[in-house]
């Protein structure tokens, strides 16, 4: 009997074998060559917080069989919704930068997390320069997908592998859902509170890069809510769980921490609410991973923070958030034009506009502290036509002022060749003011209460670089020549119409009394007003700074009214009277001096100047207690060696003194 098996039965056992032997892994798992269960969904996709795309239908395929047969084909997709669908997607027969339509859902799907935001961007595409072997690897190696370089940055620690954020609790995606649910932003809430972000904030600061679809995004949101998608804790939610979703869910609240602060709410309230808010969007931030997946939501996000934490008075940490906020743009690459060559043109529009907001906020707190910047604008080209257009609107001139402040205020250059580089960029600055629109250059051109604001808000910026600039004369007063006559008479005007401006505008809104960077203007401008010998004894000048004394004064005095006894209130606070108080006994004690030189010292009785209204019974006291404070920089020696807010945080860290005996202001 011939116990040998037919060529039929080895066949069959083989085809046994071979099924045995096939894989059971989800096309996620298959795709990262990872271990996976066969579950629906498998533990590593609920692990990597993508349950949503864990499926077992999709055969696995040669990318090169595909781009050779010029078939279609089709496979998921991620939509601006943040939903996967399936489409047709056209296979390209040449390999190489045409590959790029089949590159970029390929590199989805070999990393699920890369969701695109909803400004078409992939979320996780990390920006790595040319000399890094990652980039040479990619070129070499015609990695058109990016999946290669992804492995090997990986292997050299250069790519993030956690897919949640480490420093907190929230460990499983029904975790994370649901400290999402506690910190949604609810729809009476959004609908009081981003009108005044709108209105106040965003006009004088445009950090949202495009402000139509975000409105769009939150139609769409306030209708999940009342659909009842955000309201289960047992349900997770595919569309609301992404890194995406949650990115632009902390945009929002950051939004709405902005516009509390310029609501009409009462201040203790105001402060209280304002904080909750940026505390909820923090907390959305770290359930997007921020860290560790950024995108251009979660940027924008953290520089309204930043500017919400300046306009309470809290710049130092804006400077130190800015600092990881500028990281992270980097990491995708928003700093130099070549790096998102490749993105699409509406994507590299809006990621011009996000670097260049991120050089705004950074050229005004360096022009305030006089310190070195964390940004640069070599790495895109300047706008030609902004040196031959007009009609240059507000947002046109203050990203000139702003890159001017970075390339040369702020250069190592500019104190060594201080004069003529002021005067060249003065007469740059003053010819592209002149090309801007009618209602920015003289108030009679304005028809509405915005074009009013938006002359008076830009007054002011320009004044502020202007005094900057001119800020080589005022440190050489006693200097005369030519080129530092007309650097001083800049500066007197400049220091003139920022106090004017401020004046003006705060008649007619309150963003300049509640926005950081118009306060700090005009109080430097007033305390140099004070200073410099060229205006201290100015009748002009000593009505501006009366003036502007009073509308902080008065500002606080309503403040008290309403029992405002929050330590991290308003920071129009006690501080600033002391700075003001302070400021203001400077004057009379100069004044005073000034009088004792001219006058017999032994006459009884003077009468003060009758400029500052000298309240009797404050004229009986003794005025030099509080000017006896003043840093040594007042009375002896060069006031001006150090920058305005220096020398204002010297004065507001003074020891406290009892301001019951200071109750009120002339």
């Amino acid at each position: 009997m011939d116990n040998h098996p037919s060529q039929q039965e080895i066949d069959r056992v083989l085809r046994l074998k071979r099924k045995q032997r096939e894989t059971k892994a989800c096309y996620p798992c298959r795709q990262r060559k990872v271990k996976c269960d066969g579950s629906q969904p498998c533990r590593t996709c609920q692990k990597r917080n993508h349950p949503h795309i864990c499926t077992y239908d999709l055969p696995a395929r040669s990318g090169r069989s595909n781009a050779t047969r010029g078939t279609n084909h089709t496979e998921p997709v991620v939509h601006p919704d943040g939903n996967w669908r399936a489409a047709s997607v056209q296979s390209i027969s040449s390999p190489g930068p045409q590959l790029q339509p089949q590159s970029q859902s390929e590199s989805i799907l070999n990393n699920p997390s890369q969701q695109p935001s909803s400004d078409g961007m992939d979320k996780e595409y990390i920006f790595a320069g040319d000399n890094s072997v990652v980039s040479i690897l990619r070129l070499r190696t015609q990695d058109a997908n990016g999946s290669m370089a992804h492995e090997l940055g990986s292997v050299l620690g250069l790519q993030n592998t956690y897919n949640s954020y480490p420093f907190m609790d929230s460990r499983t995606p029904q975790e994370r859902w649901a400290a999402l649910l506690q910190i949604l932003p609810q729809r009476n809430e959004v609908l009081k509170y981003f009108h005044f972000y709108r209105t106040s904030a965003y006009p004088f600061n445009p950090i949202l890069v495009d402000i139509d679809r975000f409105e769009s995004d939150l139609c769409g949101y306030l209708n999940a809510l009342a659909a009842g998608e955000l309201r289960d804790a047992n349900c997770v939610s595919d569309r609301w769980a992404t890194d995406k979703s949650i990115g632009h869910i902390s945009l929002l609240l950051a939004t709405l921490a902005s516009g509390v602060h310029f609501s009409d709410i009462e201040h203790p309230h105001r402060s209280e609410l304002g904080q909750e808010f940026a505390r909820r969007s923090f907390q959305a931030l770290r359930l997007a991973n921020f860290l560790f997946r950024p995108s251009m939501d979660i940027i924008q996000s953290l520089l309204i923070l930043g500017n919400t934490l300046q306009n309470n008075g809290q710049s130092d940490a804006a400077w130190a958030l800015l600092g990881t906020t500028v990281r992270l743009a980097q990491t995708l690459g928003l700093h130099t034009e070549k790096s998102i060559s490749h993105w699409p043109d509406c994507v590299k529009s809006k990621a011009k506009t996000l670097w260049f907001t991120i050089v705004w906020q950074d050229s005004l707190l360096c022009l305030c502290y006089d310190r070195p910047p964390v940004v640069s604008t070599k790495g895109w080209r300047p706008d030609a036509t902004i040196s031959s257009r007009f009609g240059l609107s507000y947002t046109d001139i203050m990203h000139y002022i702003c890159r001017l402040g970075i390339e040369t205020i702020l250069s190592e250059e500019f104190e060594s060749n201080g004069i003529s580089r002021s005067l060249d960029a003065l007469a740059t600055l003053d010819s592209v003011y002149g090309r801007a629109q009618p209602h920015l250059i003289a108030q009679e051109n304005c028809r509405t209460l915005h074009q009013n604001l938006e002359h008076l808000a830009l007054k002011m910026h320009l004044s502020l670089a202007v005094s900057v600039l001119c800020r080589p004369a005022i440190k050489q007063s006693q200097l005369r020549d030519a080129q530092y006559d007309v650097l001083r008479t800049r500066a007197k005007g400049s220091l003139i119409d920022a106090s004017k401006a401020f004046l003006n505008f705060q008649t007619l809104s309150i963003v300049p009394l509640r926005t950081w960077s118009m306060v700090h203007t005009v109080l430097s401008s007033t305390l140099l007003l004070c200073l410099w010998e060229e205006t201290r004894n100015d009748p002009e000048c000593f009505e501006l700074q009366q003036r502007v004394i009073e509308v902080f004064s008065t500002t606080e005095v309503g403040a008290s009214e309403s029992n405002s006894t929050t330590p991290n209130g308003q920071w129009l606070s006690e501080r600033h009277i002391r700075a003001l108080v302070t400021l203001r006994n400077a004057v009379r004690s100069a004044l005073d001096q000034q009088r004792e030189d001219l006058t017999d010292t032994t006459q009884p009785n003077l009468e003060p100047y009758p400029m500052f209204g000298y309240e009797p019974h404050l004229s009986q006291r003794n005025d030099h207690t509080d000017s006896d404070r003043i840093p040594n920089t007042l009375m002896e020696g060069d006031p001006f060696g150090v920058s305005p807010i220096s020398y204002l945080d010297s004065i507001m860290n003074i020891p406290m003194f009892d301001l019951s005996q200071e109750t009120g202001f002339p």
